[in-house]
């Protein structure tokens, strides 16, 4: 199937709809919602790929203010119907493609050590460990602070 990748620089209210209603249903709580996405999308960067319209993926990231060189991934989620086609590794790959065409070096993001699925994506495009971070969103909600550097143009191979 042909996906859309697209970098939002405009508010779209279905569009930021859907992301929200994704992002719920993959974070909870944590996950991105109608007060975040707008500065989102104007301030960092926001990166869909889209089926026909619909939304399948979304990546949010942010510039670090110590180091203008590196983001941080804010979230990154692939619709339920939608998951397990490899879409959040397309997804990745070109916003990373795009942050490094822009000047970043690295990036950063926390991930559930439990969380398989999104630990195997992260390692797969060169992630590696860089903290570990005991009860950082409350009692037994611990992150693991993983980092790559860009370009990851060996993780890009077929897709």
């Amino acid at each position: 199937m042909d996906y859309e990748f697209r970098e939002l620089t405009e508010v779209e209210s279905e569009i930021s709809r859907q992301i929200i209603a994704i992002e719920q249903e993959a974070f909870g709580a944590g996950g991105m919602n109608e007060w975040f996405l707008p500065p989102f999308i104007r301030r960092g960067r926001v990166f869909v790929l889209l089926d026909k319209g619909i939304v399948a993926a979304v990546a949010e990231y942010m510039r670090d203010w110590d180091d203008p060189a590196h983001a941080y991934l804010f979230g990154c989620a692939v619709k339920k119907d939608y998951r397990g086609k490899g879409l959040g590794k397309r997804l990745m790959i070109r916003s990373l493609e795009c942050l490094a065409r822009d000047g970043f070096k690295t990036v950063s993001l926390t991930v559930d050590p439990e969380n398989m699925a999104a630990m195997r994506l992260y390692t797969g495009l060169g992630f590696t460990q860089a903290a570990f971070y005991k009860d950082e969103y409350g009692p037994n909600h611990d992150r693991l602070l993983m980092i790559v550097k860009l370009p990851v143009e060996e993780a890009c191979d077929g897709v």
